[in-house]
Protein backbone atom coordinates (compact mmCIF):
# COMPACT_ATOMS: atom_id res chain seq x y z
CA UNK A 1 0.00 0.00 0.00
CA UNK A 2 1.31 3.31 -0.81
CA UNK A 3 0.99 6.54 1.70
CA UNK A 4 -1.29 8.89 -0.34
CA UNK A 5 -0.57 13.31 -0.87
CA UNK A 6 3.03 13.46 -0.57
CA UNK A 7 4.30 16.23 -2.53
CA UNK A 8 8.15 17.77 -3.22
CA UNK A 9 7.79 21.19 -1.36
CA UNK A 10 10.47 23.79 -1.90
CA UNK A 11 11.17 26.58 0.64
CA UNK A 12 14.13 28.77 -1.01
CA UNK A 13 16.01 31.43 1.01
CA UNK A 14 14.37 34.08 0.30
CA UNK A 15 10.82 32.99 1.39
CA UNK A 16 9.43 31.92 -1.77
CA UNK A 17 7.58 28.78 -1.38
CA UNK A 18 6.04 26.11 -4.06
CA UNK A 19 4.83 22.73 -3.62
CA UNK A 20 4.26 20.27 -6.20
CA UNK A 21 0.96 18.12 -7.23
CA UNK A 22 0.18 15.06 -4.46
CA UNK A 23 2.19 11.78 -5.90
CA UNK A 24 2.41 8.18 -4.35
CA UNK A 25 5.10 7.34 -2.27
CA UNK A 26 6.28 3.69 -0.52
CA UNK A 27 4.56 2.71 2.25
CA UNK A 28 6.54 3.26 5.63
CA UNK A 29 3.74 2.00 7.93
CA UNK A 30 5.75 -0.72 10.80
CA UNK A 31 2.70 -3.04 10.84
CA UNK A 32 2.78 -3.09 6.52
CA UNK A 33 4.04 -5.34 4.53
CA UNK A 34 7.33 -2.90 4.11
CA UNK A 35 7.91 -0.76 0.89
CA UNK A 36 7.04 -1.58 -2.49
CA UNK A 37 11.25 -1.13 -3.38
CA UNK A 38 12.04 -4.33 -1.18
CA UNK A 39 9.24 -6.38 -3.49
CA UNK A 40 10.21 -5.16 -6.58
CA UNK A 41 14.06 -6.35 -5.61
CA UNK A 42 12.85 -9.39 -4.50
CA UNK A 43 10.44 -10.11 -7.16
CA UNK A 44 13.69 -8.89 -9.24
CA UNK A 45 15.85 -11.81 -7.83
CA UNK A 46 13.26 -14.58 -8.22
CA UNK A 47 13.32 -13.57 -12.03
CA UNK A 48 9.46 -12.71 -11.25
CA UNK A 49 8.13 -9.35 -13.16
CA UNK A 50 8.96 -6.06 -11.07
CA UNK A 51 8.39 -2.80 -11.97
CA UNK A 52 11.23 -0.37 -12.44
CA UNK A 53 10.77 2.89 -10.20
CA UNK A 54 14.30 4.57 -11.41
CA UNK A 55 16.53 2.92 -14.35
CA UNK A 56 20.70 3.73 -14.28
CA UNK A 57 19.81 7.13 -16.48
CA UNK A 58 17.62 8.26 -12.92
CA UNK A 59 20.80 7.45 -10.96
CA UNK A 60 23.41 9.24 -13.35
CA UNK A 61 21.28 11.97 -13.32
CA UNK A 62 20.54 12.32 -9.16
CA UNK A 63 24.43 11.61 -8.89
CA UNK A 64 25.31 14.68 -11.29
CA UNK A 65 22.86 16.66 -9.38
CA UNK A 66 24.70 15.92 -6.18
CA UNK A 67 27.90 16.26 -7.27
CA UNK A 68 26.30 19.75 -8.51
CA UNK A 69 25.23 20.70 -5.10
CA UNK A 70 28.73 20.28 -3.72
CA UNK A 71 31.03 21.76 -6.18
CA UNK A 72 28.48 24.90 -5.18
CA UNK A 73 29.06 24.39 -1.79
CA UNK A 74 32.52 24.83 -2.53
CA UNK A 75 32.74 27.71 -4.99
CA UNK A 76 29.51 29.65 -2.88
CA UNK A 77 28.45 29.86 -6.75
CA UNK A 78 25.71 28.32 -8.76
CA UNK A 79 27.39 25.17 -11.03
CA UNK A 80 26.07 23.44 -13.74
CA UNK A 81 25.18 19.82 -13.48
CA UNK A 82 26.83 18.19 -15.83
CA UNK A 83 27.86 14.62 -17.25
CA UNK A 84 23.95 13.71 -18.17
CA UNK A 85 23.97 15.71 -21.97
CA UNK A 86 22.98 13.40 -24.63
CA UNK A 87 21.03 10.84 -22.26
CA UNK A 88 17.43 10.27 -22.44
CA UNK A 89 14.80 8.35 -19.95
CA UNK A 90 15.49 5.34 -19.06
CA UNK A 91 12.42 4.23 -17.35
CA UNK A 92 11.10 0.83 -18.42
CA UNK A 93 9.09 -1.94 -17.28
CA UNK A 94 10.95 -5.27 -16.96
Amino acid sequence: AQAKGARLQVWRHDGAHSAGAPFAFESLDQAGPGPGSLHAFVSACRGEEYEVGAGPVEGLKAVAAIDALYRSIRSGKPESVAGCEGFSESRVAA
